[in-house]
């Protein structure tokens, strides 16, 4: 296990980037290693060790051997105590790393595993922990996260696939021109990562059968999105995020094969939910003003503001909707509220999940009783995430058709190829 050294743990990175440079020129010699933040905590942070293990500050070296567990508390002055096996060892500041003299062992964090190199740091406020690894091995915690386990041989080519765009994902990260503590954080706000948990042999296989390979958009990396299950239909990420206009490459695709989509194999390519009145209510009231900046708490009142319309105003070219009008009020009084794009699947959040609704492709069914007054909400809908870039399931479909990673990955992305950067 290859071991990574910092030259300066006190300083973040900075990497600078000539964006018109040629892709070669933008990339790290060799494989580069990936900073994953794994953890944060407010307080306290806890690392079980084992036999060898190692803490590194920027001028000294400790062995930790006979140790079992490092518990570092956040000071209210940013200060850190290290606490070894219950007992208060010493008081640090800024950052430590820890390794493992053989290279081999690993740190628990919660119920993950995590080997290579582990940053701890503090920027008076938080702590962090950060994984830093090779990216090859970062992305074999990555993969089968992503595209599933237990893939079956006829789908390497969409596990490929995927192991392309994850490897152009944490690159993108890496080379971005900030300083920062770390590249990527562990969980869907970028990868979900797992570190040594649940690599899968089919998987580990097509990251190496892919290693150093990329996405590419006229000589640089493009930009890299995937989701569950399209639905159909990919999406243009302008209007699912309201953004400018899309890359070329990101404008939505038909997803369908000979006779049917590829993705209709997916568990999720159909699906239902059913609401009653003030279950919807309840929902609005708590995720409706995050996803609309305009929307303020005080705006949707507790008592005697009822849900009383939902319209669907406009469709993107998918399907997708792209403006939900919510009206709420009562028998005097009324407001409609607007939700757009991406974020309708944000404000629709079951309050005993927070899972947002699975996807903005959908139709509205509302059941009234005799005064008119709404009583259950169903939504009939296709298809799991944000709808952009690469369909996971539509992938596996198209690597069971017999298409290759190269093919699946232009087929989403379209006008894109793959390059080799290290």
């Amino acid at each position: 296990m290859r071991q990574v050294l910092l030259p300066n743990l006190f300083a973040f990175i900075l990497i600078l980037t000539g964006c018109s440079a040629p892709l070669q020129q933008q990339m790290p010699s060799g494989e580069p290693s990936v900073r994953v933040c794994i953890a944060e905590r407010s307080r306290e942070l806890v690392l079980g060790i084992d036999e060898g293990a190692v803490l590194e500050t920027v001028n000294r070296r400790f062995s930790l051997d006979g140790h079992r567990e490092l518990r570092c508390v956040l000071d209210e002055d940013g200060a850190m105590q290290i606490i070894m096996d219950g007992r208060p060892a010493r008081t640090l500041r800024g950052a430590f790393r820890c390794f493992y003299r053989d290279g081999d062992g690993v740190f628990a964090i919660d119920d993950g595993h995590y080997g290579d190199t582990l940053l701890v740091a503090s920027d008076g406020r938080m702590l962090f922990a950060v994984n830093i690894l090779p990216l090859e091995s970062y992305l074999a915690g990555v993969v089968p996260n992503e595209i599933g386990r237990n893939r079956k041989r006829s789908e390497m080519e969409a596990v490929r696939a995927q192991a392309v765009l994850a490897r152009t994902y944490a690159l993108g990260k890496i080379v971005l021109p900030l300083a920062r503590l770390f590249d990527v954080y562990g969980d869907a706000r970028d990868q979900i990562f797992t570190g040594r948990e649940g690599h899968d042999p089919l998987a580990t296989e097509a990251i190496g059968s892919t290693r150093g390979m990329v996405l590419t958009w006229k000589g640089q990396l493009a930009e890299c999105y995937f989701h569950s299950t399209c639905g159909g239909h990919t999406e243009a990420s302008s209007l699912v995020w309201k953004r400018p206009q899309s890359k070329p490459y990101l404008t939505g695709i038909p997803d369908r094969g000979r006779g049917d989509d590829y993705c209709r194999i997916s568990p999720s390519y159909r699906w239902t939910e059913a609401y009653g009145r003030e279950e919807m209510e309840n929902m609005l009231r708590t995720f409706l003003p995050a996803a609309n900046d305009a929307i303020l708490a005080e705006d949707i009142p507790e008592r005697d503001w009822y849900l009383l319309d939902l319209n669907i105003i406009k469709r993107m070219p998918s399907g997708r909707v792209a403006t939900l009008q919510i009206v709420m009020g009562n028998r005097s009084h009324q407001r409609a509220y607007y939700v757009h794009g991406d974020k309708i699947r944000w404000a629709l959040r079951r309050t005993d999940s927070g899972r947002p609704l699975r996807s903005a492709l959908f139709d509205v069914h509302i059941e009234r009783d005799a005064n008119r007054w709404i009583t259950d909400i169903r939504i009939d809908g296709g298809g799991v995430g944000h709808g952009v870039g690469f369909c996971q399931w539509g992938g596996i479909g198209r690597a069971r058709a017999g298409q290759a990673a190269h093919d699946i990955l232009t087929a989403y992305f379209p006008g894109t190829g793959v390059a080799r950067v290290y």
